[in-house]
């Protein structure tokens, strides 16, 4: 359905005027793009929980993962659990097999956090929020963007948050745009589908990088 037809997307030009004031949204992003963006994540988020089967794989009871799955290098962890200037998901991408570097959101900078933090934070099926998690094919592929994640947006990074259409900029990001760039800059040859310019939306990114498939999905209960 469009934006106009779903009555909890608030799309109206105040909310937008009100994350330009903030800074949470910068060069190239107009009113229209803004517009588009915010129901195109709703849309992408009802295909996305529709892909899989739903498996329990973590536990409120002893948060920790089950002994036959774990995550590796270059992993790409997407989440329904929150939104950010109106657009809907968050991503993340794992630097080892117990951690992912992501940027919360407004006011945040870069951080990795541990995979136990993340589903903490963003896997709950009680509010129906789940995590899936999509692998590269390529293992050297994978780890070539995990390295490129870490050595740009380590725990030192400085970068701030802010949603704009410059993709190849690395002084303003979002979560969705650090993962992308990790897998346009760091693999050679790149490993994505578009020039750098435009916004990449979390649940567009199984479509977005070549040769991910889908490796498992994460709720709390």
């Amino acid at each position: 359905p469009s934006t106009e037809e779903n009555t909890k997307i608030d799309v109206s030009y105040s909310t937008y005027k009100h994350y330009v004031d903030e800074g949470v949204l910068g060069e190239g992003v107009s009113y229209d793009v803004w517009k588009e963006a915010v129901g195109r994540s709703y849309e992408l988020e009802k295909i996305l929980s529709n892909q899989g089967d739903f498996e329990l794989v973590y536990s409120s009871d002893n948060e920790i993962l089950r002994t036959y799955h774990t995550h590796e290098r270059g992993d790409i962890f997407i989440t329904n659990a929150t939104s950010s200037s109106g657009i809907l998901g968050h991503t993340g991408i794992a630097t080892s097999d117990t951690t992912i570097l992501h940027i919360a959101g407004p006011g945040y900078h870069p951080e990795i956090i541990s995979s136990s933090d993340w589903h903490s934070t963003y896997t709950n099926k009680d509010i129906g929020s789940w995590t899936k998690v999509y692998r590269h094919t390529n293992n050297s592929f994978a780890d070539d963007a995990a390295r490129w994640a870490e050595a740009t947006y380590g725990n030192n990074s400085k970068a701030v948050y802010g949603l704009t259409s410059k993709l190849w900029t690395t002084d303003v990001t979002y979560c969705s745009k650090i993962v992308w760039q990790a897998y346009h800059y760091g693999p050679s040859p790149s490993q994505t589908n578009r020039t750098p310019i435009g916004i990449v939306y979390p649940f567009d990114l199984p479509d977005e990088i070549h040769n991910i498939i889908y490796d498992h999905i994460y709720y709390k209960q």
